[in-house]
């Protein structure tokens, strides 16, 4: 792959565009978060980020966090106070939240969010050029409820579950929700959700992975199709190792998905910048 030219290594957020990146993490991940948030800084300073804070996290990774620029790490305690609040209609989806915090990717993002347009990432995406199709998006140029990243050459895990779990739902069947662009308003639908988990078998709702994209995939399905689109093959989910050559791609996913690994080997012969990215703090 041929990468882009490098911005400035660490810049800061501005917060300046209609649009929220938010991104569930424990405190295992936050180095891997600093390089995935900084490795888009490179390209696109615009969007305000939103850290979930899933419990785990304290005081110095809330700093280090916060000197992103434009970011703000949102506490479990305040997150769960707020969700409480907001959601004490829907008890299934509080209770479902409150045993299985996977779910906080899904709620916690639309619920808490405090702008129009919503960016769903996982902390281990990373980027290798300008995402002109979400900067477009973001200023309006696409009337869509939903951009996915498409998960193709194997199956999506925990959407295999749907034709079982939630008989005669609608559902996409190759997205990859670590990485997501949606409008908040149009996308996120509190009693739909509530609905959906009164008729998935109960078994599965505590599981603690694939059930984020299940539910994920069956929000999409209600959706009319003109609504959802997947962002294509610059934007596909998975290692970098497991996808085509394409001097173009915007992301790789999964980089870091395994505790203790050299997550950065693979990438730096892509992009030796990202190796920077790990031990710079953002610019000040």
């Amino acid at each position: 792959m041929t990468r882009s030219d490098t911005l400035p290594a660490a810049p800061r957020f501005t917060g300046e565009a209609p649009v929220e990146v938010h991104t569930l993490l424990s405190s295992h991940h936050v180095e891997r978060c600093l390089v995935a948030l900084r490795s888009l800084a490179r390209f696109w300073t615009a969007p305000a980020v939103v850290l979930h804070d899933d419990g785990t996290l304290d005081a110095d990774d809330h700093a280090r966090l916060r000197a992103l620029g434009a970011a703000r790490v949102v506490s479990r305690a305040e997150a769960d106070a707020h969700v409480e609040q907001t959601l004490a209609d829907f008890p299934l989806v509080l209770r479902t939240r409150r045993g299985n915090p996977r779910i906080m990717q899904l709620v916690d993002y639309f619920v808490l969010a405090g702008r129009p347009r919503v960016i769903g990432m996982d902390s281990d995406v990373v980027f290798f050029n300008r995402p002109d199709r979400l900067i477009d998006w973001a200023k309006g140029a696409e009337a869509t409820a939903l951009l996915y990243s498409p998960e193709r050459g194997w199956q999506p895990k925990g959407i295999h579950w749907l034709p079982d779990a939630v008989p005669g739902r609608p559902f996409v069947d190759d997205m990859c929700c670590g990485f997501i662009a949606a409008d908040a308003a149009t996308f996120f639908d509190a009693a739909y959700l509530e609905e959906l988990m009164q008729r998935t078998d109960p078994d599965i709702l505590p599981r603690p992975r694939f059930v984020t994209q299940m539910l994920y995939s069956l929000m999409a399905g209600r959706l009319s199709p003109d609504l959802v689109r997947d962002l294509g093959e610059p934007y596909r989910s998975g290692r970098l190792e497991w996808l085509p050559e394409l001097p173009e791609r915007i992301i790789c996913h999964y980089f870091g998905s395994h505790d203790g690994e050299d997550y950065l080997g693979t990438l730096t012969a892509a992009d030796p910048g990202l190796r920077q990215l790990s031990t710079e703090e953002p610019a000040s």
